[in-house]
This record gives C-alpha cells, sequence and structure tokens, in this order.
C-alpha cells in the first residue's frame, strides 16, 4: 500500500511525463532534468552534482561547524583541519552496473576540493598500497633516511563519511517506477554520533514494451 501510494503521489506531482510504450520517460523527483539524464541510468554528471551538493550540505552543516569549533579548540589550532576516512559507496540496488567506483572518486575529489577535511589514504577504501611500501624503506641502505617516513607519524581518521545506494521499484498498469537514493552519513569516530546525513532521490519511469520491460 506504501508502494502504490508513493507511485501514485510521484504520478500526480506533475513529474512523470508520458511517452510511448517502447520509450523510456526520465523524471528526478525534485527537479526534472532531462539534459543530464541517462535513460534507465544515473549519468556520470549526477554523480557529479550528488558528490558537490552532499560535501557542499556536510561542510556548512550547523553540527559539522560545531565539530569544527569544538575540535579545534581540542588541538588548540585555530586551523587544525580534521582527517576524514571514505568509504567506498556501497551498492544496495538491484543493478550490478551501477559505477559506485566513480562515484566513490568524485565524492574523494569534492572533499579535497572544499579544503575543510583533509582525505586519509593510509585507511578505509582510499588506503593506499604505495604508502604502505614507501615506509618500509627503512633500514635500506639506498635511501637517505632521514627523508624516509618514520614510525608513528600516520594520522588517525577523526571522521568518517559512509555513502550508500539504495532503490525502490514500484510496477503499476505497465509502468515500472524505479528510484534510486543516494544517502550519505558522517560520524564523529571518537563519539560514534552521526553529525550529518543527506539523502538525494534520482528516477526514472519505464513504459512496458511489446516485449516485456
Amino acid at each position: 500500500m506504501k508502494k502504490s501510494s508513493l507511485f501514485i503521489g510521484v504520478a500526480a506531482a506533475g513529474m512523470i511525463f508520458t511517452g510511448c510504450s517502447t520509450t523510456t520517460t526520465i523524471y528526478d523527483p525534485a527537479t526534472t532534468k532531462h539534459s543530464i539524464r541517462q535513460e534507465g541510468n544515473v549519468s556520470s554528471e549526477e554523480f557529479r552534482e550528488i558528490a558537490i551538493a552532499s560535501v557542499r550540505s556536510a561542510t556548512t552543516s550547523s553540527k559539522f561547524n560545531s565539530f569544527l569549533r569544538k575540535y579545534r579548540k581540542e588541538m588548540n589550532d585555530p586551523d587544525a583541519i580534521p582527517v576524514l576516512k571514505l568509504d567506498r559507496v556501497v551498492n544496495d540496488t538491484d543493478d550490478p552496473d551501477l559505477n559506485v567506483t566513480e562515484m566513490t572518486d568524485m565524492i574523494n575529489e569534492a572533499l579535497l576540493n572544499c579544503e575543510m577535511v583533509e582525505v586519509t589514504m593510509a585507511e578505509g577504501v582510499g588506503r593506499s598500497n604505495a604508502i604502505a611500501a614507501s615506509r618500509e624503506l627503512e633500514n635500506d641502505e639506498n635511501f637517505d633516511q632521514s627523508t624516509v617516513a618514520q614510525r608513528g607519524t600516520l594520522q588517525a581518521a577523526r571522521l568518517v563519511l559512509r555513502p550508500k545506494v539504495i532503490s525502490n521499484t514500484v510496477t503499476d498498469n505497465g509502468r515500472r517506477a524505479v528510484v534510486r537514493t543516494f544517502v550519505m552519513e558522517m560520524a564523529d569516530v571518537k563519539t560514534g554520533l552521526v553529525m550529518w546525513k543527506y539523502t538525494k532521490q534520482l528516477g526514472f519511469m519505464k513504459e512496458r514494451g511489446t516485449f516485456g520491460w
């Protein structure tokens, strides 16, 4: 009943534009955009828009800025920037081809460009094997040991960002509506408390063709 109500609500809102039985009609539940949509899929442009918008939302939220003030006071540094661990985007949809690696990279880029956090490559999904390999140069006589990274210098993350994509499919009277919801949560590693959450929905409508979907 709840799913049927969602379908009716979307149709009533005028976000579904009817096409012929062999075409796919694209809609955005918030603000319908046809210029960047790919039929039946989420485009790279949309990935980038979501990444930029979500990071902007996080870094301008009142809770994040409250955390930042307390963090800088704790570090006794008015310019201190917290280290953030970015988890890989989780694909919790029925589409195995959804390119969550691309979206993870775009979120990473947006975080770096915002200059409000430092993204670690020493732990989490961004862990770099090159960092570990470079730190193994200790006691290698071919390298100037004063230039080799010493033990105890890696910085652990104070924040963690967990993104995922979920989907909901509703079928009614020969039409199938698929809504994908992008969800991101940021938490303080020290306390475990979630300080920010972001959701964005994108979807598409398909008409049943002669030979099925």
